[in-house]
């Protein structure tokens, strides 16, 4: 794989600044001249420093490096498609194992309606009870469900911070988990799908990640962008598990289906805002776009449940214990969502959604938030983000009551 960087189709409209010029524009009152596109240049640098600060912080915590892989990935495929559509070329073969654009959209955490997600869901869970259960040594022992299919794991405070299931949907296929089960059933004794774990692959994909991020640091390199050091804290969070068996746990099918999807909401909070957090130090931005994407798809999942649930009898003291959590979407704005998977800083038609009057350069998103939050700045809106996370977190929990006695440690 090549690492370099093609410089020859810059487009003439870029402008690019080292940041002790960043400062001379912001102390000679130059920001009016300052585009969308500099500004996105400008963050993904600051971006992919604490992303790779914060690898070197977690690095000894594999569960921590997981839940940390979507965003890696969200960054990646972002990151190159935004340079691209600069001049700026990423010379780096797609990786032909995992998809980097099929993890980046794992933090949407399944799909948008309920049915889809049920497949998904079940899918995982089948596929893990069927990789377990064959391990046995006797048949007849299969259908006994004395194995277990799903890990969770919990941090020192007996948080759920991570899933083996959710692990797993990570790095499979979306387009084969969104299938009919039946479909799956089906393929599960043919070489047509690829369902086990193969350490070697996440490896693999683990140091294509790199490349991506190396090449990105490169470019800015070449182009002469002073050197910032960001910090990041080390993660010190010793984490303990528990194995269950699904089979056992639920009743039937919608019981299962319904506890493994807040199960897996529940991951995706925690992780985010019990284990990465630990890790926030010096905050150029990103901390703030890691708790609003966990937020706003949390809140947007958790309304699909809710909807799904209103129209079931059956699931009414779910809906009660659901109407409990809060599900204010006040801070819910679209095109203050886009930035936060994409960079641009742009609306549909085009308009820089930093208003000139907000553009700082010095602070976090340059005014992106004083723009879209009117009476709210950075530091106020992470605050707020991060409460209503905790907030999601307690609701799912107390909804979940998983036993947390007798905890292994790792």
């Amino acid at each position: 794989m090549s690492g370099l960087v093609n410089l020859t189709k810059l487009e003439n409209s870029i402008k690019l600044y080292t940041y002790r010029e960043v400062r001379n524009m912001q102390e000679t009152n130059k920001e009016d001249n300052w585009s969308p596109d500099q500004c996105s240049f400008i963050q993904i640098y600051y971006d992919c420093k604490t992303i790779i600060s914060l690898f070197k912080s977690m690095r000894d915590n594999s569960i921590a490096c997981m839940e940390l892989i979507p965003y890696i990935s969200l960054f990646c495929w972002e990151a190159i498609s935004f340079l691209e559509n600069i001049g700026i070329k990423i010379n780096i073969k797609e990786n032909e194992t995992i998809s980097l654009k099929d993890v980046r959209l794992k933090l949407k955490i399944f799909e948008r309606k309920y049915s889809k997600a049920k497949n998904m869901i079940l899918n995982c869970d089948y596929l893990q009870d069927y990789i377990f259960k064959n391990k046995l040594k006797y048949d007849f022992m299969k259908k006994w469900n004395f194995y277990y299919n799903l890990g969770i794991i919990f941090d020192e405070d007996k948080n759920i911070v991570s899933n083996s299931q959710y692990g797993y949907y990570i790095f499979q296929d979306s387009k084969l988990l969104k299938k009919k089960l039946d479909y799956i059933k089906k393929l599960i004794d043919t070489n047509e799908i690829k369902y086990d774990y193969v350490p070697k692959e996440y490896i693999e994909y683990g140091k294509y990640c790199g490349e991506i991020m190396g090449s990105i640091l490169g470019c800015f390199k070449i182009l002469n962008i002073t050197d910032i050091h960001i910090k990041t804290n080390k993660i010190n969070t010793k984490m303990r598990y528990k194995d269950f068996n699904t089979n056992k746990l639920y009743k039937n099918k919608e019981e299962k289906t319904l506890a493994l999807y807040l199960l897996h909401i529940l991951t995706f909070v925690n992780s985010t805002i019990k284990i990465l957090s630990k890790c926030e130090n010096d905050d150029y931005g990103w901390w703030l776009r890691i708790y609003y994407i966990t937020y706003y798809y949390a809140i947007e999942r958790l309304e699909d449940i809710k909807n799904h649930s209103e129209n079931n009898i059956e699931n009414i003291e779910l809906l009660k214990m659901l109407n409990k959590i809060d599900f204010d979407n006040s801070l819910i704005n679209t095109d203050f969502r886009n930035c936060m998977m994409h960079y641009g800083l742009v609306d549909k038609e085009n308009n820089f959604l930093i208003k000139r009057n907000k553009l700082n350069l010095e602070i976090p998103m340059m005014g992106l938030v004083e723009s879209c939050f009117d009476d709210l700045n950075y530091f106020e809106l992470k605050k707020i983000i991060k409460e209503k996370l905790e907030n999601i977190s307690l609701g799912i929990d107390a909804i979940l009551n998983i036993n947390k006695s007798k905890l292994n440690m790792f």
